[in-house]
């Protein structure tokens, strides 16, 4: 099993379990379970690591905190076991695809989490404003009739991709929640406690603007939405909603219209500083290698 576009694969070794992460299905959540599951969360470690993140909670998905490994790193012998044993727990997380796609786009789109792979959207995918304001229905839906005419735009970047292409076929799951289903990630969390011997509940670690997609959709864009991850619908199962046929009108207030754009500002800075450490990590690494080469500093 190669490492492809849909994620990388995870062990928690300790707890014997693999986790296939699907983004924006309480991956974050998921991640921060199996690490304390492992007992390999280390918080501490955030503060040296140059990734943008933008809250400490959103270190969880550096490997350096959670202690979780990549699936492709171990050994054949190894992999085949994890894949086949009973006495593995192999794991993915399922979310409601309307959900899904409005919870990436507040996060990805609207308020521009840092993502290095979705840079070319802004233009395309601009507010639409009412009077200083922005409409978050107009806007959302707007957003989903670019992702289906010029999805290139969109390119690799996960956030957007089904969850059948983050899943696959090549696992044969032990457990397949539906995170949107009250108790099911509850459940979950008390079974994996109960294998490990430990007291673990899960935490919501993405807090968005307590807007849902209830609130912004209408059946033309639903119908966009069903059309483009068909393969979702069709393999999990999910239900079809029907939408109002009048687009709802949902305004943010001047107020929070100027609070998403700083956050925007602030992301954007981030960004930057991100990038300048990693820069000078890199260069730093460079110039001592260049001076071990030339005999003018001596390997401690």
């Amino acid at each position: 099993m190669r490492r492809n576009r849909s994620g990388h694969i995870l062990v928690a070794e300790h707890a014997r379990v693999l986790y296939v992460p699907t983004t924006k299905v309480a991956s974050s959540t998921a991640r921060l379970l199996l690490a304390e599951a492992n007992g390999t969360y280390r918080p501490e470690r955030l503060r040296w690591t140059d990734a943008p993140n933008v809250s400490i909670d959103q270190g969880i998905h550096n490997l350096q905190v959670s202690g979780l490994k990549y699936f492709e790193f171990f050994s054949e012998s190894e992999r085949q076991e994890i894949l086949k044993s009973q006495e593995w727990w192999r794991v993915g997380f399922l979310r409601d695809p309307y959900a899904r796609l409005y919870s990436a786009w507040e996060n990805r789109i609207l308020l521009r989490a840092p993502n290095p792979r979705l840079k070319d959207f802004v233009d395309k995918c601009s507010d639409v404003l009412v009077e200083g304001r922005i409409d978050y229905g107009a806007t959302f839906r707007k957003f989903v009739h670019v992702l289906r005419t010029e999805p290139a735009i969109f390119g690799d970047d996960p956030h957007f991709k089904s969850q059948r292409l983050h899943l696959g076929t090549q696992v044969a799951f032990t457990h397949l929640l539906r995170v949107d289903q009250p108790g099911q990630l509850e459940n979950f969390a008390a079974d994996l406690g109960q294998r490990v011997g430990k007291h673990i509940q899960p935490r919501r670690l993405n807090e968005g603007l307590g807007l849902k997609h209830l609130d912004v959709l209408d059946a033309e864009t639903a119908g966009i939405i069903e059309e483009i991850y068909k393969d979702d619908f069709d393999n999990y199962g999910f239900d079809k909603v029907d939408f109002p046929s009048a687009p709802p009108t949902v305004l943010a207030s001047i107020g929070e219209t100027g609070a998403i754009n700083y956050a925007r500002e602030v992301t954007a800075r981030l960004i930057q500083l991100s990038q300048l450490a990693r820069y000078r990590l890199r260069t730093r690494h460079l110039v001592v290698q260049m001076l071990h080469n030339l005999g003018l500093r001596r390997r401690k």
